[in-house]
């Protein structure tokens, strides 16, 4: 006997739900009749079986089939065990065109079981159910609404016993039918809530591959995956193994279109094609046992998104005597059914959350139980499937839907300043807020300070007093004088001098000055230099630059100018912030909540971190926009630029006479701006000395490979190979003793239209620096003094009047 206890009050407003049942079963529920909406039990059975017709029985498994009225559907419902109000079946609905019936209920039935497995392996609260509609038409054809209302009548007549939600070829339109139908119950399909259960599966994909990776401790640096199936859960795993910095992510699908995604290798065959780990996120049963058996060597994971990824017990025993970690579906496609566990549990915690806050919640409960799996299999991937058991918990307890308000208070951290973004200004900005004893959290979204993604990553930058403007002559001269204490302080050599060559035409003033008019500032300041009024005489000083001879060239030389090594400079001054500065990597803020009258600023990380403060200080870089748009402030007048630079090859004997230089000439194209500058030998450190005879050189531009970009979203870090030739060309006139180039490089600059950063107050609470245009990197000290000073109300170092975010040429 089934016995459900149900509010009657509840049971009374859903009449719609049993359109098709009998006058005897109607009156037995309309007749239940109580004074106030208390529970009462009432039995089921004889609704199930006058509405129902039981089609299948396996095992605990039974496959009903409820009436619809479209002509061409069959709809059944498969529950794994009885019908329970206290244990509700859960599983989404599917349309799919079947061979026959006898394989729908097959289907039914394993997917049921599966659900189950997934429900047990994180006591959910729930157990297995699937909603399977067998079409013999096309998609097209169905009639959706009229679908999801008989679908409805049927779980109006199951009382609560089964929820379903989205699955295949079902989508939002479709549950806001069935919602509407059942009066807003039994469904659970994040309605109300910005929670996407396709990125909720996705987090637990993730979860399992941390899990395999940490626990076996392989960097994902030095991993290679093939997603294979890129529809909505598939995609969101590669895009998010390209951000953690996978070695490489392939990406295949039927419909080649759709693993085009930024920084992956689309492939045309994923199960002839190696990699380390195969994140199966398309069809079930596609590991057979000639695939399993025939994979290239080197692999030695498998975890995925894909319910029932083998076809065959068989299939899945050849992977694992070939040594493949495989953690199950029942943990790694969990996610949908975990943020259920919390939509049944708490339906208002579920529609108000920030959903990062959820997807880490569920990607670290997945991590934990693949992790777990690993250590209880003596890290034996042969052992893996035996000892799945030992990870499913008891179904006695709270449902975990229960632990994710814990979870979120377990994983809030609270600072005085949050510092969002870990390049110069960034670091900069711990630096002095450091040394004022504020504490504060700095968080990256790369995997690094000073990311290779960002503007501030590399070996070198220049830092020179030889300006047009006086002005950010004495900035300089200030900053220098900082850069002495954070090298102190850190312990670190972090700038090298080794003079600055301005040379080239008169082009008028450039984003960079011009000879003349850094001649005229050293001129005025009284700055030590050195002049050259011909092409010729800059060779002679020069030999490695032969290409100025006869050239109608002049140039400035500041011999206590140099080179700053950027990416160690930037990890220094997060170090010289000391204790006070706590460094979050791979943390990208996806919500950031200002409230100016409790001045209190919340933040949330894509893993579900919470971060409470009370200023923030936004130094995103070319991400500055997006930041601002997620705290709701208004964005500002920035353009991101693509700029390239490389390594070149050289014999050390003209490295000696190839100095840090700044060429300025008239574009050859309308592609070349003109401007390219060659660091020293002395400042590529990260490129190997190439034998006893060669080293390198790094030779840029400093204009953008094409127009002007309004986000990250189209940055193409391949660069453009016009440029590439352009730089080449530039080196074989100007540097010919200078070899083939060896490799390439682009990053992100940001820019302002008059070319002046960004320093400025955006609310009471809310600094930012951004639109650093290239030539901030020399005043990072400075810079983070002047950002420390607008959150803490202290001194300003400097006049920031030329860097507010109030003038035109930064609003848009």
């Amino acid at each position: 006997m089934v016995r459900l206890a149900v509010l009657v009050a509840a049971i009374l407003t859903s009449t719609h739900a049993f359109a098709f049942t009998n006058p005897r079963t109607t009156s037995s529920l309309s007749s239940l009749s109580v004074a106030s909406p208390s529970i009462v039990e009432f039995d089921i059975t004889k609704e199930v079986q006058d509405f129902f017709t039981l089609v299948s029985s396996v095992r605990e498994a039974k496959v009903y089939e409820a009436p619809v009225r479209q002509e061409g559907v069959k709809l059944y419902i498969a529950i794994d065990g009885e019908f329970n109000y206290k244990r509700p079946g859960n599983g989404g609905i599917r349309l799919l065109d079947y061979e026959n019936d006898e394989r729908a209920i097959e289907d039914a039935i394993r997917l049921a079981e599966g659900m189950t497995r997934k429900h047990d392996m994180f006591r959910t609260g729930f157990s297995g159910a699937k909603l399977v509609a067998n079409i013999d038409i096309s998609l097209d054809l169905i009639e959706r609404k009229m679908l999801m209302e008989d679908a409805a009548t049927a779980l109006g007549v199951l009382c609560g016993s089964v929820y379903t939600g989205c699955d295949l070829n079902t989508c939002d339109v479709d549950m806001d039918y069935l919602t509407v139908a059942t009066d807003d119950k039994y469904v659970l399909a994040g309605r109300n809530s910005g929670v996407d259960t396709n990125v909720a599966t996705a987090a637990s994909v993730m979860g399992s591959i941390l899990g395999l990776l940490e626990s076996t401790t392989t960097s994902i640096a030095s991993t290679t995956f093939t997603v294979q199936g890129c529809g909505k859960v598939g995609s969101t795993v590669a895009k998010e193994l390209v951000r953690l910095g996978a070695q490489k992510v392939q990406t295949c699908d039927i419909r080649t279109s759709t693993a085009n995604i930024p920084g992956c290798d689309p492939i045309s065959d994923w199960a002839s094609t190696a990699c380390d780990f195969l994140v199966p996120c398309a069809n079930s049963l596609a590991i057979t046992e000639y695939v399993a058996s025939n994979f290239p060597q080197g692999i030695r994971f498998c975890t995925g998104a894909t319910n029932s990824p083998f076809a065959s017990q068989k299939a899945k025993q050849i992977f694992a005597d070939r040594g493949v970690y495989h953690v199950p579906e029942s943990i790694s496609s969990a996610g949908a059914i975990l943020a259920d566990s919390v939509e049944w549990y708490d339906i208002d915690l579920y529609q108000r959350v920030e959903p990062s806050l959820m997807y880490g919640w569920i990607r670290s409960i997945s991590q934990q139980k693949a992790s777990n799996m690993v250590a209880l299999s003596e890290s034996n991937a042969s052992q893996m499937d035996l000892i799945v058991s030992n990870v499913v918990p008891s179904r006695n307890g709270d449902p975990i839907g229960k632990t994710f308000p814990e979870w979120i208070e377990e994983n809030t951290r609270t600072t005085e300043t949050l510092i969002i973004g870990g390049g110069m200004a960034g670091c900069s900005t711990a630096f002095a807020l450091g040394q004022q004893n504020v504490k504060s959290i700095l968080v990256e979204r790369g995997d690094t300070l000073a990311p290779p993604t960002g503007s501030s990553n590399g070996d070198s930058r220049m830092y020179r007093q030889m300006y047009s403007d006086p002005f950010f002559s004495k900035m300089q001269a200030t900053a220098l004088e900082r850069w002495k204490v954070v090298e102190e302080i850190s312990g670190e050599k972090l700038l090298q001098q080794n003079g600055l060559l301005f040379y080239g035409e008169d082009t008028g003033e450039t984003v960079e000055g011009s000879v003349l008019g850094a001649k005229q500032t050293m001129e005025e300041l009284n700055l030590d230099h050195e002049f050259f009024t011909s092409g010729d005489a800059i060779a002679a000083a020069y030999p490695a630059l032969s290409g100025s001879k006869g050239q109608p060239y002049s140039g400035v030389y500041e011999a206590t100018a140099g080179h700053i090594r950027a990416s160690k400079a930037c990890a220094a001054l997060a170090k010289a912030g000391g204790d006070n500065c706590s460094v979050m990597t791979n943390a990208k803020i996806v919500s950031l909540d200002i409230e100016n009258d409790s001045s209190q600023v919340t933040a949330t990380t894509e893993d579900g971190v919470t971060i409470e403060a009370k200023n923030v200080v936004i130094c995103a870089g070319p991400w500055t926009n997006s930041i601002l748009e997620t705290a709701k402030l208004p964005q500002l007048n920035l353009k991101v630029w693509e700029i390239q630079w490389a390594h070149y090859k050289v014999k050390k004997s003209i490295a000696s006479s190839i100095p840090q230089a700044f060429h300025f000439r008239k574009g050859q194209s309308d592609l070349d701006g003109g401007l390219y500058y060659v660091f020293p030998s002395t400042a590529t450190e990260s490129v190997a000395d190439d034998g006893e005879e060669y080293t390198h050189v790094k030779v840029g531009v400093d204009f953008p490979s094409g127009s002007d970009l309004p986000a990250m979203e189209a940055f193409d870090y391949g660069g453009s190979q016009t440029i590439l030739e352009l730089m080449d060309g530039w080196v074989a006139e100007h540097i010919p003793g200078v070899e083939e180039r060896i490799d390439s490089f682009t990053s992100p600059y940001t820019m302002t239209e008059d070319s002046y950063f960004i320093m400025d107050t955006l609310a009471e609470n809310v600094a930012v620096f951004s639109g650093g245009s290239g030539r901030a990197f020399k005043f990072g000290p400075l810079i983070g003094d002047c950002m420390a000073a607008l959150v803490t109300g202290g001194t300003l170092p400097m006049d920031l009047e030329r860097f507010r975010a109030t003038r035109d040429a930064v609003q848009l």
